[in-house]
C-alpha cells in the first residue's frame, strides 16, 4: 500500500490541468479524504475526460483510483478472513489468486480446506494457485482432492492434465483429460464458463500428439482445422 501511496502523489502532480495553488483535483481530495463520495466524484470526472478525449492521464488516475479501493477493500478482508463466510472467503482467495498473489491465496484456501473439507471448488482453486506458482507436485495433490470431493468435477480433470503435461507424464495427462471428458455437461457448473472448449480441444490434440496416438491425432487436427482454420496452434 505505501508503495501505491508514493505512485498516486506523483501522478497528481503530473496531471495536466488537474490542480492549481488555488483548486486542488479531484484525485487530491479524494486522497485526503477517501470516503465513497470523493472516490465517485474523482471517478466519474476522470472517466468523462478519458471518454471523451484520448486523455491517458485520466485513464492513469482511474486506474490508481481503482487499485487504491481494491487495496483497501483487500485489507478489510485480511483483517477480518476469520470472520468471514465461506463464500466471501472463497471470493477473497479467488481475487488473490487472480492478481497472482499465489502464497496468500493458498492460505486462504486451506482455511476453507479445514472449515468445508468436502468442498471441491477451494481444492480446485488451490490447485491452480500452486500450478501457476510452479508448485506441481502440491498442484497435483489439491487437483485430485477436488476430483475426488466430486468426482463430476469437469474442469479440475482438465487443469489436472494440463498440471500432468507440465511434468511430462503424458499418458497419465491423457488419460484424466479424457475421464474429464466423460463428465462434460454433467457437472454443476457449466463448462465453458470454467474453461473454454477450444482450449480443451487443443491440449487434447496435443496430449494425442504426446502419447504417440497418430490416428486419433490426425482425425482431431483435420477436425479442428474445420473450426479453427486460423489457430496459431496449428501451424
Amino acid at each position: 500500500m505505501k508503495k501505491v501511496l508514493i505512485l498516486v502523489v506523483a501522478i497528481a502532480i503530473l496531471l495536466p490541468g488537474a490542480a492549481s495553488a488555488k483548486e486542488p483535483s479531484l484525485f487530491s481530495i479524494y486522497l485526503k479524504d477517501r470516503t465513497p463520495e470523493n472516490f465517485l466524484k474523482a471517478f466519474e470526472h476522470y472517466e468523462s475526460l478519458r471518454a471523451d478525449t484520448v486523455n491517458y492521464s485520466a485513464a492513469s488516475v482511474l486506474a490508481y483510483l481503482s487499485l487504491i479501493e481494491l487495496e483497501k477493500n483487500l485489507e478489510i478482508l485480511e483483517e477480518n478472513k476469520a470472520e468471514l463466510k465461506n463464500k466471501t472467503m472463497f471470493s477473497y482467495g479467488n481475487i488473490l489468486l487472480e492478481l497472482g498473489r499465489y502464497d496468500e491465496s493458498i492460505a486462504i484456501y486451506d482455511m476453507l480446506n479445514e472449515k468445508s473439507p468436502k468442498w471441491s471448488c477451494p481444492w480446485r482453486h488451490k490447485g491452480e494457485a500452486y500450478w501457476k506458482h510452479g508448485e506441481l507436485a502440491s498442484a497435483v495433490m489439491a487437483l485430485k482432492k477436488a476430483i475426488e470431493t466430486r468426482e463430476t468435477h469437469y474442469d479440475a480433470y482438465v487443469m489436472l492434465a494440463d498440471v500432468y503435461r507440465d511434468l511430462e507424464e503424458y499418458e497419465t495427462a491423457l488419460e484424466t483429460l479424457e475421464k474429464g471428458l466423460t463428465y462434460y455437461g454433467k457437472d454443476i457448473e457449466d463448462p465453458e464458463e470454467e474453461v473454454a472448449n477450444i482450449d480443451v480441444a487443443f491440449l487434447h490434440l496435443d496430449l494425442l500428439k504426446k502419447c504417440g496416438k497418430k490416428a486419433e491425432y490426425d482425425e482431431m487436427f483435420e477436425k479442428l482445422t474445420k473450426i479453427y482454420p486460423d489457430d496459431e496452434r496449428l501451424k
